[in-house]
């Protein structure tokens, strides 16, 4: 599955540069995130909860943040497995200078398997699109609060 877009963030790059690469504020902006703990460098130990369609569950994996060029780009490398299946993928971002504001492009492959992909592609897609919705919500308020979603 892929996800792709773009969201207008308050503030500067640098500002929300420092915000995304910081894993404390990711894990307050992430949808379901109930712990990201650093094990090594740029490389977190993540659990989430979330639930797609009627299948809900919680998934332990890691994230290692790659190819930094700060403030203007970086990757990301995810994978992660619960009792309902499991996910891995990768992603890249691009910040933008934008009037004051930052325009974020980003772009991520996930593969999806187990129960949790019995639900189709269709389903996960909406899904995923939701989860990045509110993920940009809360790192929006995050920005413009100071630090506070």
């Amino acid at each position: 599955m892929r996800l792709a877009g773009e969201h207008s963030l308050p503030g500067a790059r640098q500002m929300v540069w420092d915000r995304l690469v910081d894993p404390q504020v990711m894990a307050r902006c992430l949808p379901g995130c109930q712990e990201v703990n650093a094990i090594g460098p740029e490389t977190f130990a993540v659990t989430l909860r979330i639930g797609v369609g009627p299948i809900t569950g919680t998934y332990g994996g890691t994230m290692r943040i790659t190819e930094q060029e700060p403030p203007e780009r970086y990757s990301v490398v995810f994978e992660g497995a619960g009792a309902q299946g499991f996910v891995r993928g990768t992603g890249q971002a691009e910040l933008a200078e934008n009037g004051g504001a930052t325009l974020l492009r980003y772009e991520s492959e996930i593969e999806v398997g187990g129960l949790v992909a019995s639900v189709g592609q269709r389903v996960l897609a909406g899904v995923g699109k939701l989860l990045v919705k509110q993920m940009f919500a809360k790192l929006s308020a995050h920005v413009t609060q100071g630090g506070r979603p």
